[in-house]
């Protein structure tokens, strides 16, 4: 069985998934050289298919997936595009209960001139798509072919309406008693529809965005049996079907979605990024390096639930005051001027490392973790009063990739194993969709993914070597090329001496985590390697840096982590005081273990252990300021040209720069 699986969003992506085996992963963002670059292309799906060996008259499937109520978009329809095909035949088609549904939703969005339309104008936010919305164009009309949608455009009975925890729970009890839920919870999501690719028709689903999370985790995790936590940006169930998240189980080949979580962590803490100055779609990532700086003076567990207990909460807040905090994050901004009125010079906040700034990101990061126990406490319950019983969560979705989170529910909630992928976000979406429609919908037999191993996440394009030989002779005349070396070795010595290096080898890496094939290595001895690696990806002063250790060496030299952490997801703290480099303020760091999956990477730091007494590195993305990790090796060579490197490994050969 081959599926072809394909993001439209925001990080978008396409994946190959044959006979349960993700063969390839194109995101769009590393050949586009664009960060979270939009819409996937016949471009991409030709890469997609070529590097997965597979042609497209083998592909069995499409699976689509929703990105928060945003329009299809199709650059070249006349080569890629697909259509709702409620009348759709065959094993894809909507169950017979289903179909007027589908017919009349198809109909709904063919005529869409409301919400669906204005979330086109998100795309403008995202170079690539630019030239598809001029200055003169109707940010309607763009000069695409548009097909709309909604994420969620069928869910059972009280789903929206249940929208706080005891809500959820006795809903739940009233469905699920009175239904048997196997039943009730498998095959009713999907939108059929028909695509056609370079002239070939195929039949495929839309999945909805959350569902996609969902089963990029579970079907990566190996479990047979897990409870699912799905969480982003999104905050609430409204019209259009947007919602926080999902808890749902995966039993077997099976995932069946139990109901929508209606958590506002994900908004909450990217607009709080946005109060702080941090603004992007990686502020909350440096918000998270930026709270074990400050004191949690602002949290109040008033600020802890689903939006609307938060809401009801804090009604003189519901009006928005600022355009630039949605719901979520006004009243907690407030909250928090309301304490320090005279520490607030503007918002956004001019410097991120004021003291009150760094209290409103330990604050928030309390709050978000507080959220994060609980949805996992509620994922707990519904098992419950499903009769099911798991020893694995799966956590997916952006909120995922926050390790202190991550942490404490290991450590805190009844369940032996906490499982995330390394592509929990968004760019991980095609390959959930692709292996929802593979294993729940067409009941192909799962096969083992190596969930707790680096391999899981070496899943980027291949790279011939004959194409590594052509960048090299390019450049032959200002780089100097060592071939036929021991490239861990020499790379542990450079960096044992004080240099910094470049490291690429094989596949990339998928997700935004650098893991060992496309990473800026340093020596974790030595304080100033944090500020010289900072300086030298112009990344601030102030945020951290990751130690990657042998997996078999990490209970020496850090604690109170998970037993494995290979995709550099959870944190754990520091023992001892000889790793300054990578041991942040409150003396955490965020652990990748390496295993003999990594390949040269793990060689490397066995290599470093036998010249220095430490199985430890540091570990940060290979790429510069603003821009995705390098992907080819004309990315990796144009980077080392740039400066700052003293030398690339790349493929197992070293290079430097020749004298004068």
């Amino acid at each position: 069985m081959i599926v072809l699986g394909i993001h439209m969003g925001h990080d978008a992506a396409v994946a190959v998934i044959v006979d349960g085996v993700v063969r390839s992963l194109i995101e769009k963002e590393r050949h586009a050289r664009i960060k979270h670059a939009a819409i996937a292309t016949i471009a991409d799906i030709d890469r997609a298919l070529a590097d997965a060996g597979v042609g497209l008259d083998a592909v069995d499937a499409v699976a689509v997936t929703t990105t928060q109520n945003w329009p299809f978009l199709f650059t070249e329809p006349g080569l890629f595009r697909f259509e709702y095909a409620p009348d759709l035949v065959g094993t894809l088609a909507a169950p017979a209960a289903m179909r007027d549904h589908w017919a009349g939703f198809a109909v709904k969005m063919a005529g869409e001139t409301g919400a669906g339309r204005r979330r086109l104008q998100d795309f403008r936010r995202y170079p690539d798509t630019a030239p598809l919305f001029d200055a003169d164009t109707d940010p309607s009309d763009p000069g695409a072919e548009v097909l709309f949608t909604q994420q969620f455009p069928f869910t059972p009975a009280g789903w929206g309406a249940a929208a706080t925890t005891d809500a959820i729970l006795t809903e739940a009890a009233a469905l699920y008693g009175a239904h048997e839920w196997r039943g009730l919870l498998v095959g009713a999501f999907h939108a059929p529809i028909r695509c056609t690719i370079r002239g070939r028709t195929l039949p495929g689903s839309v999945i909805p965005h959350h569902l996609a999370h969902a089963a990029t985790a579970f079907y990566q995790s190996d479990a047979d049996r897990a409870a699912i936590v799905t969480f982003d940006g999104g905050f609430r169930f409204g019209r259009y079907g947007h919602a926080g998240g999902l808890y749902a189980i995966g039993e077997g080949d099976r995932i069946y979605p139990v109901w929508l979580n209606h958590s506002h962590a994900g908004n909450l803490y990217r607009r709080v990024a946005d109060a702080c100055g941090l603004t992007g779609m990686g502020g909350p990532g440096k918000l998270m390096g930026l709270a074990p700086y400050g004191e949690a003076r602002f949290h109040a567990d008033s600020f802890v639930g689903t939006f609307a207990e938060v809401d009801a909460r804090h009604p003189e807040d519901r009006t928005r005051i600022v355009d630039l905090l949605y719901e979520t994050a006004w009243p907690y901004v407030r909250n928090a001027v309301a304490h320090a009125p005279d520490e607030v010079p503007a918002v956004p906040l001019p410097d991120p490392l004021s003291p009150f700034a760094r209290d409103l990101a330990a604050s928030v990061q309390t709050t978000f973790e507080r959220q994060a126990l609980g949805l996992a406490e509620t994922a707990v319950r519904l098992a419950e009063i499903l009769g099911f019983s798991a020893t694995t969560l799966c956590l997916s979705g952006g909120c995922a990739l926050n390790c202190p989170s991550n942490s404490r529910i290991w450590r805190e909630t009844p369940f032996q194993r906490v499982f995330v992928p390394p592509s929990c976000d968004d760019s991980g979406l095609a390959i959930g969709a692709a292996f929802y429609v593979a294993h729940t919908l067409l009941g192909d037999p799962r096969a083992p993914q190596g969930a707790d191993t680096g391999a899981l996440a070496y899943l980027g394009r291949r790279v011939p070597d004959a194409e590594v030989r052509r960048a090299l002779a390019a450049v032959e005349d200002d780089l100097r090329v060592e071939e036929a070396i021991d490239a861990p070795a020499m790379a542990a010595a450079d960096i044992a001496g004080g240099r910094i290096v470049g490291w690429v080898e094989g596949r990339s890496e998928i997700g935004p985590r650098a893991l060992g094939h496309r990473s800026v290595i340093a020596d974790p001895r030595h304080a100033d390697n944090l500020d010289r690696v900072n300086d030298l990806k112009s990344r601030e002063r102030w945020r951290p840096l990751a130690p990657a250790v042998l997996a078999e060496r990490q209970d020496h030299w850090f604690e109170g982590g998970p037993p494995s952490s290979p995709h550099m997801l959870f944190t754990a703290r520091v023992r001892n005081d000889r790793l300054p480099a990578i041991t942040h303020v409150d003396g955490s760091a965020r652990v990748q273990t390496v295993d003999a999956s990594c390949g040269g990477f793990r060689r490397l730091i066995e290599a470093f252990e036998a010249g220095t007494g430490v199985p430890v590195v540091m570990n940060t993305s290979l790429n510069g300021r603003g821009e995705p990790i390098v992907e080819s090796p004309d990315d990796a060579l144009a980077l080392f040209r740039r400066g700052g490197l003293d030398a690339l490994y790349l493929d197992g050969r070293r290079i430097t720069r020749r004298q004068g």
